[in-house]
């Protein structure tokens, strides 16, 4: 007999293809779970200003960890980016057209990081912490 947990959300990551396309890759975001909690999290991600960023990954790390590009979580400021960047609030609205990309292999690094992300500040939410 084991413990369940009950969890306000799950994420599903899905990548669609168009072969005609030149960016043949388009990344969507599903939410399933509690509908007020998804409302908060958007909220949250709108108040605080926060974007996912991606950067190529230094030379150490790309041999260390095997992957070419870093993500991270931060709140955007008024200065300029240099790196890529998403911001939440439309990456968990699901955007169209927002999360099109030409790599296949870039796709597949972006998805593992975006779940991983996603599950972070939605748990750092749910926990009151944001």
């Amino acid at each position: 007999m084991g413990i369940k947990f009950k969890t306000l959300f799950e994420f599903q990551i899905f990548v669609e293809e168009d072969t005609t396309s030149t960016n043949p890759y388009q990344v969507n975001v599903i939410f399933s779970g509690d509908f007020d909690f998804y409302e908060q999290l958007i909220l949250v991600a709108k108040r605080d200003k926060v974007v996912l960023t991606g950067r190529p990954a230094p030379f150490t790390m790309k041999l260390l960890f095997r992957t070419k590009y870093l993500y991270y979580l931060e709140q955007r400021s008024n200065k300029k980016l240099n790196f890529l960047y998403w911001r939440l609030e439309d990456i968990l609205a699901n955007k169209k057209e927002l999360l099109i990309f030409k790599d296949r292999d870039f796709v597949n690094e972006f998805r593992e990081a975006l779940i991983v992300y996603l599950n972070r500040f939605a748990k750092e939410v749910e926990e009151g912490k944001l």
